[in-house]
């Protein structure tokens, strides 16, 4: 296990792409910081937990590369070939991708340590508290990208499987909130002239809201949008939801690689 996360981590020391997205997060992060000075955005709090978009979006191509060229190289089968197990091929990669993920985020992060914290003061504990479970959300997007890669040998496929995810459970995630947080009440003006508040068709409620509420945190879009706007469920519910998903996510990936044919 430790030769493959070695071989890993110098595969990714001399990767250009690796540091460019890791640039390109840390130039996100810095263009994001004038718009907390300027009050475009409510406080730092808020612009430190949108790490999980661009950190998710660069693990969907940076994984799907990586891993990738294992196939196309034949990397993969001399890893076989000098006697690794698949499964620890498998946990390494996971591992590996994990570890890319919190490098991204610390590039998304350290222009706030640098320049926002002097500035704007230290975030609040819910704050911190938030970024715990981001970071596990982020290993769940992690877990997903290493699945699909590790199923799939075109990595230009693998790429674009990656990429569809990671917007379809973004987008997704948007949709079911702004599902979620419609108004109970609406305002509404009778024929007297007076003002009143009348039940929104709209809301939804019972069964059904719990539903899309459970769906909404298991998704790790989802999950993301509601750091971003408020959490309609509690923060301590979310972990279970990431653990799941990773849980899963490693399983059939790796009972899938097992039984995989490797060319």
């Amino acid at each position: 296990m430790n030769r493959l996360l070695t071989a890993n981590f110098a595969r990714i020391k001399r990767s250009k792409l690796f540091w460019i997205l890791c640039g390109i997060i840390f130039v996100f992060s810095v263009l994001l910081l004038p718009s907390v000075f300027i009050g475009r955005i409510d406080s730092i709090d808020v612009a430190m937990v949108v790490f999980v978009i661009p950190a998710e979006i660069a693990c969907a191509i940076f994984i799907s590369l990586f891993f990738g060229a294992d196939y196309s190289d034949g990397t993969i089968r001399n890893k076989l070939i000098v006697g690794h197990s698949r499964w620890k091929i498998f946990v390494a990669n996971s591992l590996t991708s994990v570890i890319c993920a919190l490098v991204f985020m610390a590039f998304y992060v350290a222009p706030f340590v640098i320049i926002g914290f002097p500035c704007l003061g230290l975030p609040t504990a819910e704050t911190f508290k938030t970024l715990i479970v981001g970071i596990l959300t982020l290993f769940s997007f992690c877990t997903i990208y290493t699945m699909f890669s590790m199923m799939f040998e075109n990595k230009a496929v693998t790429t674009v499987i990656n990429l569809l995810f990671a917007f379809i459970l973004l987008i997704s995630g948007i949709l079911l909130f702004c599902f979620l947080m419609q108004p109970e009440f609406i305002p509404s003006y009778n024929t007297d002239g007076g003002y009143v508040e009348i039940p929104n068709p709209d809301y939804i409620t019972g069964a059904a809201r719990t539903v899309l509420k459970i769906i909404l945190n298991i998704l790790p879009g989802g999950q993301a949008i509601q750091f971003i706007f408020g959490a309609v469920s509690p923060l301590y519910v979310l972990p279970i939801y990431s653990f799941g998903i990773c849980a899963l996510c490693t399983a059939v990936g790796m009972m899938v690689f097992e039984k995989k044919n490797i060319k």
